[in-house]
């Protein structure tokens, strides 16, 4: 089901118009025809797309060429490399790689988070979204959490009614919702 682009753009026109991204990179997770990504460049966004579907990947390229705008959409999953998704009973969980773990293991040895084909790290990425399905949205909270820089924000779509603006704090497993948006 697709997300009313209106309000997409007001929403993140709004976070824009009071800059509180920590930088000016976007990606959305799970793109499908990049309409998040192509507002957000339009915003003065660097946009990044990632979306698993081939098929998807290259018709939101080819729309975004026709449009003439500038963004880079990854045939690649949300989740990092090393990263997974594990169904429970509870729903989604995210599941993190060992090295991220590891009590001897740095960030600085492990070097910086990259999504294939993506020439940043995750955590320049000032703004991500996220339209999941239900039963995802915990996942996408605790993946956020992972690999967000602090001060990023995480836009995500509930409902045509239910957008909610989050952003990392610092220090692990801190989010805070300074509103929700409901158009």
């Amino acid at each position: 089901m697709p997300s009313v682009p209106e309000r997409v753009f007001a929403v993140l026109a709004e976070v824009t118009r009071r800059k509180l991204p920590p930088t000016r990179v976007f990606c959305e997770w799970g793109s499908g025809f990049g309409t998040a990504t192509c507002l957000a460049a339009l915003l003065g966004y660097k946009a990044y797309g990632l979306e698993i579907d081939a098929e998807l990947v290259r018709r939101s390229r080819a729309l975004a060429r026709r449009l003439g705008i500038p963004v880079t959409i990854l045939c690649t999953s949300f989740l990092p490399a090393g990263y997974a998704a594990s169904a429970g009973v509870d729903g989604v969980a995210l599941v993190v790689p060992e090295s991220v773990r590891a009590h001897t293991d740095t960030a600085e040895a492990r070097g910086p988070l990259r999504y294939a084909g993506m020439e940043i790290a995750i955590t320049d990425i000032g703004l991500f979204f996220a339209y999941p399905w239900p039963e995802e949205r915990e996942l996408m909270l605790q993946l956020f959490e992972a690999v967000a820089r602090a001060r990023a924000l995480l836009v995500m779509y509930h409902t045509d009614t239910d957008i909610r603006v989050l952003r990392k704090v610092a220090g692990e497993g801190e989010l805070e919702d300074p509103h929700v948006h409901r158009p």
